[in-house]
């Protein structure tokens, strides 16, 4: 994927505020698998920026870089793959920007970062979700992570979020199992776990 995408638009007025309003910033990444064939470039030179408030959306064909973009910004790359030196994913908090690709995929900080303040929904669930654990399990294990409550808050929390993101009988499929829910309730229970850990 060889994309600049500039998402300041010529703004005046009270709209200027929105380019001063980072969210995230993708400056010229570039990502390379390691194959038993040689080298592979996946994604040359993407740059983007993120603001609060509005929606950004990355189109391509299959193959293009898409998902591998969105790993690197999670951190969630394979050993295989390779970030190019010069590459930036800037992730803005209040206090200040913090630079992605410097932080080790398992540090504290990363972990932090990751679910509770980015996040991920995968296309197909089924292989996010462990089919040995309810829903509500991996739910209140998000919220675990993130959040300083007790297992019958989590569990509280868990079934609000079913709720939220549209699902019925959320008290009763929070202790379904992946395969008991139809494909659309297991990508609306992603969105529940990305969305519970905040």
């Amino acid at each position: 994927m060889d994309w600049n995408v500039d998402t300041n638009e010529k703004e005046t007025g009270p709209a200027t505020a929105v380019s001063h309003n980072k969210l995230l910033e993708v400056t010229d990444l570039g990502v390379t698998f390691k194959t038993d064939e040689g080298l592979v470039r996946a994604v040359d030179g993407i740059s983007f920026t993120a603001h609060k408030g509005k929606t950004l959306g990355i189109v391509g064909e299959s193959g293009s870089g898409k998902s591998v973009t969105a790993q690197s910004i999670m951190r969630l790359l394979p050993s295989s793959a390779m970030i190019d030196e010069g590459s930036s994913i800037a992730f803005y908090r209040d206090d200040g920007p913090i630079e992605i690709t410097s932080l080790d995929n398992r540090s504290q900080q990363m972990r932090e970062l990751r679910g509770g303040d980015i996040a991920m929904i995968f296309q197909e669930p089924m292989s996010s979700f462990s089919p040995v654990y309810t829903i509500g399990n991996q739910i209140m294990e998000a919220v675990l992570q993130h959040r300083d409550v007790s297992k019958k808050e989590a569990r509280e929390i868990a079934i609000d979020m079913l709720d939220r993101v549209g699902i019925a009988n959320p008290a009763v499929r929070i202790d379904q199992y992946p395969f008991e829910l139809s494909g659309g309730m297991r990508q609306r229970a992603m969105i529940a776990v990305a969305l519970s850990t905040r």
